[in-house]
């Protein structure tokens, strides 16, 4: 079987994880690996017995050739065709049926969870099967055009050497971003791991407030950790740098307010209410507060280009990871493909 169709098969088969994780105990960023495979599993397992009898993933031809513009919507059709769309349909239904069920029994059933939003409706249904169908049907989308740039690049020797030098323009970035990780994992720490000369001040980056006023679950984890540095005696005070611009987006409110209801004096807590951006904190701790060393308190996403910004300002810092739960894969994957894409632009630009 071509290279082409294993990638299809494997698609499905991470779409499906991804969406057992999402709409499972990711949904709130509250899952643990136990409970997500307990998501997971059944649903990979329900898709890959239903596929058996549709015959879904048999008879993949070996290669897909060449193509004209000219011959272009045929060529397009013939790879939908192939994908067998009204059988997918088929095993889709299925899958998306077993996992609203399943969803609504593991929390009621398993965790005895009495959330509400996870109480079996027609509603509940409609919208998980359209959230699952959406992103089965992108991703089913992106391998169609995928298809259809190799086989026109066969054609034409001006589309293969762009497609030549994207590719390696990707490999290029993808090594630089990797090099400037490499250059900052010396300075990447744990709260466990955390040196005992390390800088006595915090500096914790907001991170969002959700719809019902609440501080969003990576927010929340940067303050805990913060706590946890204080209550270990690793630091003497925390700035709580975020936008507290307005009452819709009042970060520095609610981090001040965790780490006091945690037990922090307020006279070891420095008010920043104008971190409206990363660097902007950074600027602040150094030429508003006087800091030169600081302890960095983010996700390990951020810790990098945390790194990276103190560094153009002059701070001797390093960086704690705040990761303290799983949090969800479509908000982890946004966050680590944005900074992915930010980094040799920043170094470029610092």
């Amino acid at each position: 079987m071509d290279f082409h169709f294993i990638l299809i098969i494997l698609g499905d088969f991470i779409v499906i994880i991804m969406m057992g994780f999402y709409a499972g105990v990711g949904i709130w960023e509250s899952g643990t690996v136990q409970h997500i495979l307990g998501m997971i599993v059944p649903s990979l397992v329900v898709w890959g017995i239903s596929a058996l009898p549709f015959k879904l993933y048999s008879g993949l031809p070996k290669a897909i050739g060449s193509t004209r513009w000219k011959e272009l919507p045929a060529f397009i059709d013939n790879l939908v065709k192939l994908q067998k769309p009204l059988r997918v349909f088929c095993v889709w239904a299925i899958t998306c049926v077993f996992q609203t069920f399943w969803i609504s029994f593991y929390w009621r059933g398993v965790i005895h969870s009495q959330s509400y939003f996870y109480r079996f409706s027609i509603g509940t249904a409609i919208w998980y099967v359209t959230s699952y169908a959406t992103f089965f049907l992108l991703w089913r989308v992106i391998w169609t055009g995928f298809m259809t740039l190799i086989g026109l690049s066969r054609s034409y020797k001006l589309l293969h050497c762009i497609c030549i030098g994207v590719q390696i323009f990707i490999v290029l970035y993808a090594a630089a971003v990797a090099a400037i990780n490499l250059h900052y994992e010396s300075r990447k720490y744990k709260v466990d791991t955390v040196p005992a000369d390390a800088p006595r001040t915090a500096l914790v980056f907001g991170a969002g407030v959700y719809r019902n006023g609440q501080p969003s679950a990576v927010l929340t984890d940067r303050v805990n950790t913060a706590i946890e540095l204080y209550q270990r005696g690793l630091i003497d005070e925390m700035i709580m740098s975020g936008d507290n611009s307005d009452e819709s987006r009042n970060e520095v409110d609610h981090m001040v307010r965790l780490a006091v209801e945690a037990g922090v004096p307020e006279s070891a807590i420095l008010r920043d209410d104008y971190g409206i951006h990363t660097a902007e904190s950074l600027y602040n701790a150094k030429n508003v507060f006087g800091k030169d060393a600081i302890i960095y308190v983010s996700q390990d996403f951020h810790n990098v280009r945390i790194l990276m910004t103190g560094d153009r300002y002059g701070l001797d810092g390093i960086a704690v990871a705040a990761d303290r739960r799983i949090y969800n894969i479509s908000s982890w994957m946004t966050w680590y493909i944005l900074d992915w894409l930010r980094l040799p632009i920043y170094w470029i630009h610092y």
